[in-house]
């Protein structure tokens, strides 16, 4: 071997040597009865699906909630009713509270909703409820007292955002 080459892998050896006495004395220095610190664990996060599905009940909520306010305000179809529902669910409701608006109800209490959803798909979901209106008078006599309605649902994805598309609402006591 030449001196040359002696003298880099003495070289190596040693740097070696000081990097492994530096771990040893790095891992001595904490006793046994010491808690070494470990990183937080990651707090669980709502799963991909778990998420859409509550885009999906906010989208049938909102549309709820902009109809059930437009209905105690005077019964007028108000814009954001477009930001939840689209199609034949849009003019559903719309003419609902038109049809409220034209008798001169005054519109008292709100419907109490139970939805559950279900994503179909990137562009489909659906929500079945159990809608109680019986507290919800629309000026057009109060609820017979049967027992709450099914309420069908269907929403898509329009690329922005989840939209009711199509609502069917059955008769009193269906659920």
């Amino acid at each position: 071997m030449t001196k040359a080459v002696r003298r880099t892998s003495t070289r190596h050896r040693a740097a070696v040597a000081a990097c492994c006495a530096v771990l040893v004395l790095a891992a001595g220095c904490a006793s046994a009865d010491e808690e070494v610190p470990q990183p937080p664990a990651p707090e669980p996060t709502e799963s991909a699906g778990g998420q859409e599905e509550a885009a999906v009940l906010a989208a049938y909520t909102g549309m709820w909630d902009t109809v059930v306010t437009a209905s105690h305000e005077g019964g007028e179809v108000p814009p954001e009713l477009g930001d939840y529902a689209v199609g034949g669910a849009h003019a559903l409701m719309s003419s609902a509270l038109e049809g409220a608006r034209a008798t001169g109800a005054q519109v008292t209490g709100e419907p109490e909703l139970d939805p559950v959803a279900e994503v179909e798909g990137p562009a489909a979901a659906s929500v079945d409820d159990c809608l109680d209106d019986s507290s919800w008078n629309l000026g057009m006599g109060g609820s017979f007292g049967q027992g709450p309605r099914l309420v069908e649902a269907t929403l898509i994805h329009d690329g922005l955002a989840w939209r009711v598309s199509d609502l069917r609402i059955w008769e009193e006591a269906s659920c």
